[in-house]
């Protein structure tokens, strides 16, 4: 199914591009369908164990969205949106018998 528009945009800045995170506060201060954080990483916080550990429980990495890391490495920002889902068709009128 195709997203509907977008709803809400999430600017992520990387940790270097302050000016840039401050331009876009201001930027977009009054609006509240966009929101600007900084990206407060610093690195995985995992610590690594030795290779006799336990195989590893989890279903899925926790940053599942490695796009978002590598534009974020590669630009210094990525915008995320949030997508309103298009209304559902109205459900087919059944004719009177």
């Amino acid at each position: 199914m195709a997203p509907g528009r977008i709803e809400r945009l999430l600017f992520i800045v990387g940790r270097g591009r302050r000016p840039f995170y401050e331009s876009l506060r201001r930027t977009f201060g009054g609006d509240d369908t966009v929101q600007v954080v900084l990206d407060r990483r610093v690195a995985e916080r995992r610590r690594k164990r030795p290779a006799r550990r336990k195989e590893d429980r989890r279903q899925a990495d926790r940053r599942a969205r490695r796009q978002i890391d590598r534009q974020i490495r590669s630009r210094g920002y990525a915008v995320v949106g949030t997508f309103q889902r298009p209304p559902a068709a109205p459900p087919a009128d059944r004719k009177a018998r």
